[in-house]
This record gives structure tokens, C-alpha cells and sequence, in this order.
């Protein structure tokens, strides 16, 4: 008879040893299996909460814990009811669409996957995949097709591998060894099923039955008796498996980073090659070099090619200089790829004097082009990562381009084709580099025109990250700070190399489109020579057959090169239940991933066609989703309605769906320009969920003159700074005399009312008034001199400062935001700027949140859609 692994927790657990099976192991068949002893546990594992001393933390407890609603069943009989299983059925809660949207519900969790008690093979907390790894937009997945397409709903997932540990979470866990299926190869996971007294177990994918190897139960090499139930694959949702030779096509390489380094004049007037040069100087103890094997090159590039030669134990670099690139050659075949460790006195001498060797630079040329090619044939066969830093557009050598003139397109029709790339080579270059094994970064720096929507190809189909800093200049201290601070961690931050994704999914499912940097190599094979820790990849998927089975699995397995040299295979499942009930596909849909995927489904449609088109979909998905669930789940099924009812997961996507509209990635109007464009699409399209909605898409908002008492203290349980309660997005709240706080992520604004006190303004910014407070961007003061507690008269800006620091922790410290101040009578341009993030209002490019849904009711009572 089959079974799903050990007993019920409080079962008397056999001991491992002679008494257990033969040999001193576990032998299937002997006896009963071996359970999980119930331990004080260590650190929680990558994703998951901790789990308090005493055993495992029931569903409910963790729920809580992480700030999800606790669920609402009880028993499996209630749980497949809601699943559309049973006979009974789930009273949901619908929400009106009137009044201001709660913006607080995107903190919480999405709604939980109803699976059946026992699903997993070991009762273990971290059988489940966390939602910011793995996230599927339909907790509950409509059994065909037909249904599927009646409630207009997105299928997808969004996958996330390499997302950055939060504080106190332990690294993911490694299985022992690979166990896999014979005929779909799915990797063993918490779902799989052993039978025949655990000599045999039942793939979860394809039902396959398979032979439990005996290194299961058995270390051959320790020659000592392994416990099957402590297995990493079989407790967590996600395991990392170290890869056999088998797995290799060649012996893991190591980080190699290629600076090409703009020193034209357009650069040398923004002071860029300087601030590039001490920021690379700071972040060499955080550039990956664990086992020592770590690579640098720098190449300057102006109208000609500057390679600078370092010898190990040497404290000397020579420039050596090529203007000849006909037939791009390297100057001199070694010394110019340099180990990080044996040459660091040289690397450090040559960043220091970097500045002063092109400070009266006017050259006006950038061989960006032959610079690729050379960094191509310095590369070789190693593979590795060229980051390109730009202040002014290649226009020298193949692949040059030319700037086109965007000032009457913009706002027009012919803006979609300003988004285009104007010649195919960069594309091509690209996917060349991907069999190569080499990943692009594009930094752009200054406000001239560079061309971005060509060259940032490179970094879209290699897997890289696309930079944009349209207003750094030297002297700006906090833009410095920023690009500081930005790309110093992007240097630090632990990659992974010379990787592929492969996507797997129970039988009936098909992966359709993909979006995301990355170059496609099949219809289930993801090629990223280089993977960014926090970017995001989503797949469209179809339902093709009929699904039979009440749970159907998604398994995602990232074979990669680790940072320290290792070769490994990441491997996170994802369990869905299934139903027929289109009632619970609604309410069991996560809003946050839908608006995650459409906007980057809107994005890509932007880019390969048309804004308009983009803009269009987006609202005429919208519109579907509204329309079925009118039809088909309410009374009003037929007929005007005065209100529009969505169910309450739902609440908030019409307010996501007009951020998007709103979003400069989308947004209608001539005062964008296509590199501002280009920049937040690449964002959009590599951002996870949980930040691609709040705060790039959807701002938080606080009122500082009103905090309560703990915001911006510590949490007394947890540590973790308290927040102040959440505003709507509208100027409507913006009292006259009070200070705000918007946190887009890249951005922030404080506001201030024209009435604010000076006592306000005093404790915050250590000003007089609101009119000597300065316009434009300031470095938020810390008034404490980084103590734990505030100065005197200054707790307010202790305070906000804790608050930006947990804002800033909560996007995983990929910004350094640049803080903008924004007075009620203040500047027009940082008032517009302001204005343009809060989305609930009217402005010229969308209706307000109210307007827009009523152009929602009437299109619906009409059925013009």
C-alpha cells in the first residue's frame, strides 16, 4: 500500500540503527519508516520564518507569523469544498469597487493554496515554496481550459531564484545527492509518494513509479546509515544540489568582470570616469573572490581603445593604446585579464591615477563596439560578465549608431518606433556572447542622448541589468552617493554563472511566452549567462488537457556556476491545487502577481509593437476580468449594475492596472524621454512581484507631522522598525500644514504644506522654516551622528531616517533613493514629479482612480468591450 511518508507527528520514531534493517541502515520494508525527530531547530531556512523552539510551527502559526491571514478551513472535507471538490460551498467575501482603495492589503500574503492534508511526503513547514521564490497568479487553477478562458484570468508564474536573504534567514539548504525521475527528470521533492513499503516512489509529475536508490538510506562514502526523512529535498521546496562532472560541459569558471569605461568628453565634463574609478577602488573586497580565481580587465574607451597592462607583484600599469579597428586585436595577449588577488597593488594604482590619465580627454569619439569585440577575444573561452559604462552614445567602428530625433515624436504614434532598436548588431551580439557565455551591464550616466534602446539589448537577451542615472554629475553629491552605493552592491552582490532554467510542469500544462533579460534556447530552456540576484523571469502558461488531479506541481531547476566556483543545481516546486468551481478560481487569484505579469506583458508588447496597443490591453484585460466576474459569480449577471463587484483578492487591481497606466514605462504624453522609458521597462520587466508592484508601480505614502508613538522604533518582538499607517495615493490627503513622506523605490519626495510649522521643520531637517528649506534633491541629514537614540530635539529625524532605512531594506537595498523635496508652493517641476506618482488623481496622461472606474461600469453595462 502506498504511503506519504512517516506516521503523525507524536508517534512513537523507531531508532536508526541494526534494529531498524540490515546493516546498521534503514531497508524499505523492515519496519516502519524512521520519522523526524521533533528538535529545537537552527536558523529558519532560505524563505521562511523561524520556528520557536519545540518542533515544527503548525500552518496556522507561520501564517501569522509572516503577516498572512490565517486560513479559514478546517479538515480536508472543507478543504476540497473550497476547491470545488465537495458538494458544499465556500461563502466568499465579495469587495464593492467605490471609495478609496486599502492600500494596505498589498502587504499581505496572497491567498493560500488550499492543498489536501498529507500532500506532502514529510510534515515539514518548508514543503511550501515562498511566494517571493516561486509565485503562481492563480492559487487555485481551473481544471480546463474552457474554464480558465471563461473567467479571463492570467495564467502564469513568476520566478524569482535568486532572491536576496533577508536578515536572519539561514542560506538554502543542499540535498546530499540528485535523485531524480527516469522519464521526466523531475528532481525529488516534499511531493512525491513512496510505495511498496518505501522501495519504490511515485513521481508527482508524470505518476512514474521509481526505484528508491540506495543512497537514500545509505552514505556509501561515510559508510554509515542516512535517515531518508532528514533529506533537504524532501523537507524544503527549495534545495540546492552540488552537480556532479556529468552535469558540467567544462570545469566551472571564475568571475570574470570587464570594465569598459567611457572617458570621452561628454564623460569627462560629468566627471563620471572618476566617481567610476573610486567606486570600483571601494568594491573590490566585495567583488566575489572567495577561492582566489576571481578576473579584472579595464578597457577606456574614447575615439580610440585604452588597455592597461598589470603585472602580478607590480604596482605599475601601462596604457596601451589602439585607434586601429578594422581588425580589433588585443595589444599584448596576457597581462591584461588580471587575477584580482596577484595583482591588486596594480589594479588599486591604476584606480587611483584612473581620473587624472583622461581629465583634459576631449575626444568626442566611443568605440563602445570594437571595445565589445575586444573584450570578446580577451575573454576567450572563460565567459563572464562585460560591464559597460556610458556618458555618450558609440558612434566609432561596426555597430556605431545614430542619434535619432525623438523631441515631436514623443507622445505621438511614431514614439513606439523610438523604442526599437535602429540596427539588429547588438541583438546578434548578444546572442553570440549568450553561447559564449558572457553577460552585459549597461550603465548610462548624463543627460545626452545615448542611443539606449539599441544598446541595451545587449543587457535584455545576456541576462544583465540596465542601469540609469540621467542626472549624475560629480558635483552633485547625493547622485554620487547613489551610483555609489547602487552599483557598489551590484558589484558585491554573489551571481550566478554560465546558468540555464528549466521549467517543469504536471501533464495537461504548457509553457507558452516568457518574459524577462534572457535569451530563449528552447520553449522550456531559459539561457542566462549571468543570473542577478532579485531579477525576476515570468511564463505564461496554457492548460492543453484536461487536469484530472486535484494538485498539480511546478518545478523550476537553475543549473549555475556559484561565485565561489561551485557548480550547482537550485531546484524550487510549487503544489497548486486544481478546481471546477469558478467561484474559487476568483477568489483564490493573487492580485499582486496578475498586476506583476500584465504589466510585463504590456511592457514587451510595448516594445515589439505598439504603446497604444500596450495601453489598450492592459485595460482591456482589466475590463474582462470585471465583465466575467459579473456574469458568472454575482447576482447581476445580466443587466446595468450601479456598483462594480470584483471579489476581495481582487480589491486592489484596478487601482494596479491604472499604475501601470500611469507608470512611466506606459504612460501617454510628450515629457518622457525614451531613455527615462527604456530605463523603467527594463525595471519593470526584471523586477519580483512584491516589488514591481509596491513601490516601483504603486508608492507608499506616510504622514510625517502625525506619526504614532512606536512608528519608526524598533518592534519589540521582532526588532524590525514599525512603519506608520499607509495613505492613499492622492493630493486629497495632503494636509497644508502637514509633511509627507513618497517612497517610490528609486525616489523619494518629502512634501511640505505651506502651513508646516517651524518646530516641524526644525526637528526633521534642523531648518528654521519651510522657506529655507532648499529645493530639489537633499541629503536626508542624520541629525543622531548615527547613534541608536535621538539627539535632543531631533526624534523626529531619527525617526524618518529609521523609516527610509526600512523602506530601503524592505526593496532588498537595491536603491539608494535620491530624496527630492517638493513644497506645496515650491518648484513646478518636482510638484509635477510629485503628482505624477500619485495615482489615485486626474492628470493629463490618465483619468483619476474614481473616473477610471466608472469608464469601467459603463463599458461593462454597455458590453462594449
Amino acid at each position: 500500500p502506498g504511503y506519504y511518508g512517516s506516521p503523525q507527528i507524536g508517534a512513537p520514531a523507531p531508532a536508526m540503527g541494526p534494529a531498524a534493517g540490515q546493516g546498521g541502515f534503514f531497508v524499505p520494508g523492515a519496519g516502519p519508516a524512521p520519522v523526524p525527530q521533533m528538535q529545537a531547530p537552527g536558523p529558519a531556512p532560505y524563505g521562511y520564518p523561524a520556528v520557536a523552539a519545540g518542533g515544527m510551527m503548525p500552518p496556522q502559526q507561520q501564517q501569522q507569523q509572516m503577516g498572512y491571514p490565517a486560513p479559514q478551513a478546517d479538515g480536508l472535507a472543507q478543504q476540497f469544498s473550497q476547491m470545488g471538490l465537495g458538494q458544499g460551498q465556500q461563502e466568499y467575501q465579495n469587495a464593492v469597487l467605490s471609495g478609496r482603495p486599502q492600500l494596505a492589503m498589498l502587504d499581505e500574503a496572497p491567498p493560500a493554496a488550499k492543498l489536501p492534508a498529507g500532500i506532502t511526503c514529510v510534515p515539514s513547514e518548508s514543503a511550501y515554496c515562498p511566494a517571493q521564490i516561486k509565485r503562481s497568479t492563480l492559487n487555485a487553477i481551473p481544471r480546463t481550459d474552457k474554464l480558465l478562458k471563461k473567467t479571463k484570468l492570467p495564467f502564469g508564474l513568476l520566478i524569482t531564484p535568486f532572491k536576496t536573504p533577508d536578515e536572519g534567514e539561514a542560506p538554502i539548504q543542499v540535498a546530499p545527492d540528485i535523485v531524480r525521475c527516469r522519464r521526466c527528470r523531475t528532481y525529488l521533492n516534499p511531493y512525491v509518494r513512496f510505495i511498496d513499503g518505501g522501495r519504490r516512489w511515485q513521481c508527482n509529475m508524470c505518476n512514474l513509479h521509481n526505484d528508491v536508490p540506495i543512497s537514500m538510506d545509505f552514505d556509501m562514502v561515510a559508510q554509515e546509515a542516512r535517515n531518508r526523512w532528514e533529506r533537504a529535498d524532501l523537507n524544503c521546496a527549495v534545495v540546492d544540489y552540488i552537480a556532479p562532472v556529468e552535469y558540467m560541459a567544462r570545469p566551472p569558471m571564475p568571475p570574470v568582470y570587464v570594465f569598459v569605461i567611457d572617458v570621452s568628453y561628454a564623460a569627462v565634463q560629468i566627471g563620471a570616469p572618476g566617481v567610476i574609478a573610486q567606486t570600483i577602488l571601494a568594491s573590490l573586497d566585495r567583488i566575489p573572490n572567495i577561492d582566489g580565481r576571481t578576473r579584472v580587465a579595464f578597457i577606456a574607451v574614447d575615439a580610440a581603445l585604452h588597455f592597461f597592462q598589470v603585472r602580478p607583484g607590480s604596482a605599475e600599469p601601462q596604457q596601451l593604446v589602439v585607434s586601429d579597428y578594422d581588425e580589433v586585436f588585443l595589444p599584448s595577449p596576457t597581462d591584461l585579464l588580471l587575477n584580482l588577488s596577484e595583482c591588486r597593488a596594480g589594479i588599486e594604482s591604476l584606480l587611483a591615477r584612473f581620473e587624472g590619465m583622461f581629465q583634459t580627454n576631449h575626444s568626442v569619439g566611443n568605440a563602445l563596439c570594437p571595445a565589445i569585440q575586444a573584450a570578446q577575444k580577451m575573454l576567450g573561452t572563460l565567459g563572464g560578465k562585460i560591464i559597460a559604462l556610458l556618458a555618450s552614445p558609440p558612434t566609432v567602428g561596426e555597430g556605431k549608431v545614430e542619434i535619432r530625433p525623438e523631441g515631436k515624436d514623443l507622445g505621438t504614434p511614431r514614439e513606439s518606433d523610438l523604442l526599437r532598436p535602429q540596427n539588429g548588431w547588438y541583438k546578434t551580439l548578444a546572442a553570440d556572447c549568450t553561447r559564449a557565455q558572457v553577460a552585459f551591464d549597461t550603465v548610462f550616466m548624463g543627460q545626452q542622448p545615448m542611443e539606449m534602446a539599441t544598446v541595451a539589448c545587449l543587457a535584455r537577451y545576456t541576462g544583465g541589468s540596465v542601469f540609469h542615472y540621467p542626472s549624475f554629475m560629480a558635483a552633485r553629491r547625493p547622485e554620487v552617493d547613489r551610483f555609489t552605493h547602487e552599483f557598489g552592491r551590484h558589484l558585491g552582490a554573489d551571481i550566478g554563472l554560465e546558468a540555464v532554467l528549466r521549467l517543469r510542469a504536471s501533464k495537461g500544462l504548457r509553457m507558452a511566452a516568457y518574459y524577462g533579460n534572457f535569451f530563449l534556447r528552447s520553449l522550456d530552456l531559459l539561457a542566462l549567462p549571468s543570473v542577478t540576484p532579485n531579477h525576476c523571469y515570468a511564463v505564461d502558461i496554457e492548460i492543453e488537457e484536461t487536469l484530472t488531479a486535484p494538485v498539480v506541481y511546478f518545478q523550476a531547476a537553475l543549473l549555475h556556476t556559484t561565485s565561489f566556483g561551485e557548480r550547482r543545481i537550485r531546484v524550487a516546486t510549487l503544489a497548486v491545487p486544481t478546481t471546477e468551481n469558478i467561484h474559487t478560481v476568483f477568489h483564490h487569484a493573487d492580485q499582486v502577481a496578475i498586476a506583476s505579469l500584465l504589466s510585463k506583458k504590456a511592457v514587451d508588447r510595448a516594445l515589439v509593437a505598439k504603446l497604444e496597443d500596450a495601453r489598450d490591453a492592459l485595460q482591456h484585460k482589466m475590463l474582462e476580468i470585471i465583465a466575467a466576474f459579473k456574469t458568472e459569480c454575482t447576482q447581476a449577471s445580466s443587466g446595468a449594475t450601479t456598483q462594480l463587484q470584483v471579489p476581495r483578492a481582487l480589491q486592489l487591481l484596478p487601482q494596479l492596472v491604472l499604475a501601470s497606466l500611469k507608470h512611466t514605462s506606459l504612460r501617454c504624453g510628450n515629457n518622457i524621454t525614451v531613455a527615462a522609458r527604456i530605463a523603467a521597462m527594463n525595471l519593470v520587466l526584471t523586477l519580483p512581484p512584491e516589488l514591481s508592484v509596491q513601490p516601483y508601480l504603486a508608492p507608499r505614502l506616510y504622514a510625517l507631522h502625525d506619526l504614532p508613538p512606536h512608528a519608526g522604533y524598533p518592534d519589540e518582538q521582532t526588532g524590525v522598525t514599525v512603519l506608520p499607517p499607509r495613505l492613499g495615493l492622492s493630493s486629497e490627503v495632503l494636509a497644508p500644514h502637514g509633511v509627507y513622506l513618497l517612497h517610490a523605490g528609486h525616489d523619494s519626495f518629502l512634501w511640505f504644506g505651506r502651513g508646516a510649522s517651524p518646530a516641524l521643520c526644525r526637528a526633521l531637517l534642523n531648518e528654521q522654516d519651510v522657506a529655507s528649506i532648499p529645493n530639489g534633491v537633499i541629503s536626508f541629514p542624520d541629525l543622531s551622528g548615527g547613534a541608536d537614540a535621538p539627539a535632543d530635539g531631533y526624534e523626529l529625524n531619527f525617526r524618518v531616517a529609521r523609516i527610509m532605512r526600512r523602506l530601503s531594506d524592505l526593496c532588498h537595498g537595491l536603491w539608494r533613493p535620491v530624496t527630492f523635496v517638493a513644497k506645496e508652493d515650491g518648484e513646478p517641476v518636482i510638484r509635477l514629479m510629485l503628482a505624477q506618482r500619485l495615482i489615485e488623481d486626474m492628470d493629463t496622461s490618465a483619468p483619476s482612480y474614481q473616473q477610471f472606474l466608472g469608464q469601467l461600469r459603463d463599458k461593462v453595462n454597455r458590453g462594449s468591450f
